[in-house]
């Protein structure tokens, strides 16, 4: 059995290396338009590659019904297991689970030697023109072809990404191929990204400040969609953090609802009436400066602090300061790609429903997952997939 696994991402090398461990004899080969391998990995996770989520399930993606008989078969400790098998060590914070070494750069060195031991074969710097179904083979057509390398193969799996983060490989440029193949593609926008605000001039002197909130995306009717909270990093043109990125992906995958906006409820921990108190008693005891006692003196002023005596309307104002999303700061900045081949064009085996031997793992799918190793979940639960339909 000869397989092109088109990408050298994450779940490219996974598959390659899950194929090759289970069909030892099958020549397993990776096309990699980029000139080294696992790009994208070295900034996942801060540059420690968080792997794994231990508490991962099926509300944590998109489309919790297509990943929740999935999740049933290939658990947590199905999955980790699976890495320890392949000799990949690891260790747990809370629920993130990265690399024995804490080191994206090394974990891709790990892969890549792990590869090269079980005999996967490699062809940088190679991108994918057009494949065509010939009988029972798949002949590739690529931008160079490699030395000594026959182009016929029985198996494809294009494991090529989706659009986020173009500088680190992942350009979207498998899309119009998909188009050519006719498949049906949900349109790809930049999910787990900065938002962008519509008066960002509001937001003037508060770049690089970080607090705690509850973050709320508000219709146009005021109605809830999504709500999280955590960290905010306020920005020079809108909202960063975790919290921000999860509710930005909720975002896109409703379709950028038009004029929504973002509600931060910055201290969730009290009621409405309860930091009205708070407020009138630090004022009561320190009257010149009991802004200090919830902010730092050079913020103040942006949520409504300094001559203030409506204790009241102030509560009100941190309960819900809002901001009216313009949209987010796009692919450059953003983690994965929220929308990609629609999944009614796979198989429960991800095998394409209108072209036999063609798969298709990670981020290329209309998949996508919150912050905190979901995403990459995904990439190793979907090469696993293929795997057990070989």
């Amino acid at each position: 059995m000869r397989i092109a696994v088109i990408g050298a991402g994450a779940s490219g090398l996974y598959g390659a290396i899950a194929i090759k461990k289970k069909h030892p004899e099958a020549e397993v080969t990776v096309f990699e338009k980029e000139a080294k391998i696992g790009r994208k990995l070295y900034a996942t996770g801060n540059g420690h590659c968080n792997l794994l989520n231990a508490a991962v399930a099926d509300k944590d993606f998109n489309h919790p019904d297509f990943l929740a008989s999935y999740l049933s078969r290939y658990s947590f400790a199905f999955l980790k297991k699976t890495l320890t098998d392949w000799g990949i060590l690891t260790w747990q914070e809370g629920d993130y689970v990265y690399p024995l070494s804490y080191s994206a750069p090394t974990y891709v060195g790990l892969l890549s030697a792990l590869a090269m031991s079980l005999g996967i074969r490699f062809c940088l710097g190679v991108r994918l023109m057009d494949y065509e179904l010939k009988g029972t083979k798949i002949l590739l057509k690529v931008s160079a072809k490699p030395a000594s390398i026959d182009l016929s193969f029985d198996k494809l799996i294009l494991a090529s990404g989706g659009e986020s983060t173009p500088k680190l490989g992942s350009d979207g440029s498998l899309y119009p191929l998909l188009k050519k193949h006719s498949y049906s593609l949900v349109n790809p926008l930049p999910g787990l990204a900065p938002v962008k605000v519509v008066h960002p001039e509001t937001l003037k002197g508060l770049s690089g400040y970080r607090h705690e909130a509850k973050v709320s995306l508000l219709s146009s009717a005021g109605k809830v969609l999504y709500e999280e909270e955590g960290e905010v990093l306020y920005r020079d043109e809108g909202l960063s953090g975790i919290v921000v990125f999860n509710v930005e992906s909720v975002y896109c995958r409703l379709s950028c609802p038009a004029r929504s906006e973002l509600s931060l409820d910055l201290f969730p921990e009290f009621s409405f009436e309860e930091l009205a108190g708070h407020l009138q008693k630090s004022y009561q005891i320190n009257p010149t400066f009991y802004g200090d006692a919830f902010f730092p003196e050079e913020v103040q002023a942006h949520f409504g602090f300094g001559g203030v005596k409506d204790f009241l309307a102030l509560a009100k104002r941190l309960k819900d300061d809002r901001y009216l999303i313009k949209g987010s700061e796009g692919f450059e900045h953003s983690q994965v790609t929220v929308g990609g081949l629609a999944l009614t064009e796979v198989k429960a085996t991800l095998e394409s429903r209108k072209e036999p031997g063609v798969y298709f793992t990670g981020e290329v799918l209309d998949v996508d997952g919150f912050c905190g190793g979901f995403n990459l979940t995904w990439a190793l639960l979907s090469a696993l997939i293929v795997r057990d339909s070989l």
